[in-house]
């Protein structure tokens, strides 16, 4: 996993409701956080996801919540 993979929530956990199945892009990570050292990412969403009273475009969450779309590719800048 590193930066512009695309990527899909796959967890379905507390965040679910909102987020699983929706596909972003790594913009920064993964970095080890500094309480659990789990690795975590930055991802912007493709598409704006609903979440409570706003659209998130960008979401930091673990690593492990994601999964690689191998065959997809990010565009490039």
């Amino acid at each position: 996993m590193k930066r512009g993979d695309v990527v899909m929530f796959t967890d379905k956990g507390r965040y679910a409701k909102w987020f699983f199945g929706q596909v972003g892009v790594i913009e920064h990570g993964p970095s080890l956080s500094k309480i659990g050292f789990e690795k975590h990412i930055r991802v912007k969403w493709i598409q704006p996801v609903p979440y409570f009273d706003r659209m998130a475009t960008i979401s930091d969450f673990a690593a492990s919540k994601f999964e690689v779309a191998h065959e997809a590719q990010a565009p490039t800048k």
